[in-house]
């Protein structure tokens, strides 16, 4: 079976199966495919799982802190002092990157968007990011199993790989 495949159907079973699981838990099912998408733009593997996890978490913090900063602004002048807390935090979330752990950029802002469009609600989203990465590797490594499963043993013998 080719990779993309497998891939395909791994990733369609889980979804089905997420989006019925977040609806009987009241979660909000997209949180969860945007890390998961993160997931797959990170390299997947361990690696992207971990920078995935990371960074989407600490865009979630950011988040709430540039909430926490915008109302502390918006009462002394304006916009202005929010403009100038929302380019602070988002220069913090770029300059975090120099950490390997954090080095994934696109997932600290992922994180923050996630928790503006959840409502500001901190503990929902990190665990449904968290969900969302957790069916990354899920999906991954059982797509590998499915190919590796369908894969001929003669294939292997003759050095051929599915394409």
């Amino acid at each position: 079976m080719r990779p993309l495949i497998a891939t395909g159907i791994t990733v369609g079973f889980l979804a089905g199966l997420w989006a019925w699981t977040s609806d009987q838990l009241g979660a909000p099912t997209w949180v969860a495919v945007v890390s998961w998408a993160a997931f797959f733009a990170a390299d997947g593997k361990a690696a992207g799982l971990v920078k995935t996890a990371a960074s989407t978490l600490s865009g979630v913090a950011w988040g709430w802190l540039s909430v926490l900063a915008a109302g502390l602004a918006t009462r002394w002048s304006g916009a202005l002092p929010v403009a100038v807390a929302v380019a602070v935090i988002a220069f913090a979330m770029c300059a975090q990157a120099s950490w390997t752990l954090l080095s994934f950029i696109p997932g600290a802002f992922l994180g923050a968007a996630a928790l503006f469009g959840n409502a500001g609600d901190v503990p929902v989203t990190a665990a449904v990011l968290v969900v969302g990465v957790l069916l990354g590797i899920a999906s991954e490594r059982s797509a590998d199993l499915l190919v590796r499963s369908t894969t001929r043993e003669s294939d292997t013998e003759s050095g051929a790989v599915p394409a």
